[in-house]
């Protein structure tokens, strides 16, 4: 038995997928099925098995998952072992652009000042992906912007609620009605995935039965020189664009939408009270909060 075949094994089991476990380890769909047939022939029984098109466990599978779950924690803690007293080693983050440029700054470097030898990785993606990642053994702690999280595999600290602001160029005085009707004018914003995105666009449909004409850009950096010129508007986390608003290159449209969207820090359960990661999710809690 192979420490990859279990954790190929573990990833499939929280993504229900073969083919997104596949991307999220970095195998071949060939690769992840030879590694669970090669468990399943050392357990001598399947543990997987298709049910009206769904992947589930078998009952084989469900047996072995926590015991996967507690030799993998038990696994990175070896690897992390030290002969010193000093908390060391690699601490992997993902988090959204937002927090990662607007929020994360002062809580990392407050953290590398405090642990200056163990290593930081941070990534950028959706929060969706970042979950994702947490979920698959790629991340050890991951952000979400994101409303009231239902999860019974991770820990979710939710670190509050998250302005939103609704804004465009201060050449355009339109309010809230005009604007959103201006067919003219996109409303410019990043990926589908975004969840302050599809607050937006459910709002406006519930609400006002509008469709917006969307300009999908790659970058909140990228969003907001676009709006500034008057080319579209645009629905962010208020501390992307506080600057802007400061300084009126941006101009605040006043929304009536109920927003919902909060902070999350999350970890898995079975490494919480890893050393690292406690040190670090105790930090941020008393920065955020």
């Amino acid at each position: 038995m192979d420490i990859r075949q279990l954790k190929t094994f573990r990833t499939i089991a929280d993504t229900g997928s073969f083919t997104k476990a596949a991307q999220l380890l970095g195998y071949t769909q060939s690769t992840i099925s030879s590694q669970i047939k090669q468990l399943e022939n050392t357990l001598g029984a399947p543990v997987f098995i298709y049910e009206h098109r769904h992947l589930n466990l078998t009952m084989t599978g469900q047996r072995l998952l926590p015991l996967t779950e507690h030799l993998l924690h038990d696994f990175q803690a070896i690897e992390a072992l030290t002969t010193t007293t000093k908390l060391t080693g690699t601490l992997r983050i993902a988090a959204p652009e937002s927090l990662t440029v607007y929020q994360l700054a002062p809580v990392i470097r407050k953290f590398r000042q405090q642990y200056p030898d163990v290593q930081l990785q941070l990534t950028n993606a959706t929060c969706r992906f970042n979950q994702q990642k947490l979920m698959a053994g790629e991340a050890d702690i991951a952000f979400m912007l994101w409303p009231q999280l239902t999860t019974t595999t991770l820990i979710d600290h939710d670190l509050g609620a998250v302005a939103m602001s609704l804004v465009t160029s201060p050449d355009n005085d339109a309010d809230f009605a005009t604007l959103v009707r201006q067919t003219k004018l996109p409303f410019i914003i990043n990926e589908p995935d975004c969840s302050y995105r599809n607050q937006f666009e459910n709002y406006l449909w519930e609400a006002c039965q509008l469709r917006p004409t969307i300009m999908e850009l790659w970058s909140i950096a990228a969003i907001k020189p676009m709006v500034s010129s008057n080319l579209g508007y645009s629905y962010l986390p208020t501390m992307s664009v506080q600057a802007e608003l400061t300084s009126q290159t941006l101009r605040a449209v006043p929304a009536p939408l109920d927003n919902q969207i909060h902070a999350h820090l999350l970890t898995r359960k079975s490494q919480a009270q890893q050393p690292l990661i406690a040190a670090f999710t105790t930090m941020a809690l008393t920065m955020f909060n």
